[in-house]
């Protein structure tokens, strides 16, 4: 899980990867997957300006990040807060689940092209992208459709994930 700024995601060790390994190609040789998700246009601007950030307030269009990395750090600022949640393997099946269904149209993802970071792309997402549907309540609507007592209801903003990540039971960083 990371938590970075006013944007949250998902960090899955390769090994974990059920439905979503065969999809991610790229990143052979990666030993975990970053996952984030946010409104198209914003998201894939190279200079994101103020006519962006209105339109993204509306539903519109959203694309899901994934960056293949070596070690979790990797795939974080220097800046970010990267929380570490138990899982067992029914958990992270879910989790799994819930991405591709981020990613998927008709059994296959549509890639839009590579990303800003080593190793990484965007993808299409049939789900709609607004102010009250962030990249925060998408973190936790995955955590939630896993299992964890966590509810993405009302999630808006990171500070809000920080305070529901929280309650949930903390594991070590992998080594």
């Amino acid at each position: 899980m990371l938590v970075a700024g006013w944007h949250t995601g998902l960090i899955l060790p390769t090994a974990e990867l059920g439905a979503l390994g065969p999809l991610l190609r790229a990143g052979q040789g990666a030993r975990y997957f970053g996952f984030g998700w946010g409104n198209r246009r914003f998201y894939m601007a190279a200079h994101p300006g103020s006519g962006d950030a209105i339109v993204a307030l509306f539903p519109s269009p959203s694309a899901l990040f994934v960056q293949a990395a070596a070690a979790p750090a990797d795939l974080a600022p220097s800046d970010a807060r990267i929380h570490w949640v138990c899982a067992d393997g029914d958990e992270l099946w879910r989790v799994d689940r819930y991405i591709a269904r981020s990613l998927l149209r008709p059994g296959r993802p549509v890639d839009l092209g590579r990303g800003p970071l080593p190793d990484s792309r965007f993808y299409a997402s049939p789900e709609h992208y607004s102010a009250v549907h962030t990249c925060n309540t998408w973190t936790v609507a995955a955590l939630q459709y896993a299992g964890w007592p966590v509810t993405a209801s009302g999630v808006l903003f990171s500070s809000q994930v920080d305070r529901r990540l929280r309650a949930l039971r903390a594991c070590p960083a992998p080594q």
